[in-house]
């Protein structure tokens, strides 16, 4: 069955639930319940990359995560940052952090010879290569339609893999993330082709990482539902992911989530 990845966002600006984890205690608070909830991996994430949000400084990236890192490595729970910084990425490595989830597939400033290093003693790492249409934080406006979606995730995917190995690291530590809503298009017909071609894009890229959790291309395919209503048409959403065998699903609600994945499991005879 499908790993669930507790989304924490630690960000005053994030789209769902922005300015309720800033603080550490509500940070370590939060991420205790997803862990009970049934999360697999927890995600942290100390910069949003929704259309309104603004960038903030590395340092105060970094001091968002540091504590609740810290906290839940030494607590034994694996843990993934959701960073496109290279220096954020290797501060989060080094103290322990088993998962990077890049929204720029690794694009941004990177050090070929420190992935090298790095993957020399750290096998067990792995890398999160997300596509967007414009190769950073979500925007409005976007090129991509149904009849070029996919094939350019694929190209952009092929690409990232070919340049990755090149730096020394295995294809087995790459999971690879289509993007969903405003990383690919305000149109909510090409977050809904891309869903409907994932087996295509698995037998070529098997280990997929995909997050519909509360994402707007739900919400406007309704008519606008907002997000704090959002969370049955994701757990719609993500139950077909789990009929797609998505090995990784990124969700608010990891309690709603695991419940259905019973019922589901249950319906089906298993």
């Amino acid at each position: 069955m499908a790993e669930l990845f507790g989304i924490l966002n630690l960000t005053d600006d994030s789209f769902s639930d922005g300015g309720k984890y800033v603080s550490k205690e509500a940070a370590i608070e939060k991420g205790k319940s997803l862990l009970q909830e049934g999360a697999d991996y927890l995600e942290v994430s100390g910069q949003s990359s929704n259309i309104d949000s603004q960038l903030v400084s590395e340092e105060l990236e970094w001091q968002r995560v540091s504590d609740p890192i810290r906290y839940f490595v030494k607590a034994g729970v694996r843990l993934s940052l959701d960073s496109f910084r290279a220096s954020v990425q290797i501060r989060a490595l080094d103290a322990g952090v088993r998962v990077i989830n890049d929204i720029t597939g690794f694009t941004q400033n990177q050090d070929p010879k420190f992935w090298k290093d790095h993957f020399s003693t750290k096998k067990e790492t792995k890398l999160v290569i997300m596509h967007s249409h414009n190769g950073f934080m979500a925007q409005k406006e976007s090129n991509l339609t149904k009849e070029n979606a996919l094939k350019k995730i694929q190209t952009f995917f092929r690409d990232r893999r070919s340049e990755l190995i090149s730096w020394g690291i295995p294809e087995t530590a790459m999971y690879f993330d289509p993007g969903m809503g405003f990383f690919l298009s305000p149109d909510p017909s090409v977050s809904f082709y891309v869903l409907q071609e994932l087996n295509l894009l698995r037998l070529e890229f098997p280990n997929l990482m995909v997050s519909v959790s509360r994402k707007s291309f739900l919400g406007n395919s309704l008519g606008g539902v907002p997000v704090d209503k959002r969370d049955g048409i994701t757990l719609a959403c993500e139950i077909y992911l789990l009929d797609k065998k998505i090995p990784w699903i990124r969700t608010h609600d990891v309690l709603k989530l695991r419940q259905a994945e019973r019922i589901w499991s249950l319906c089906r005879g298993n």
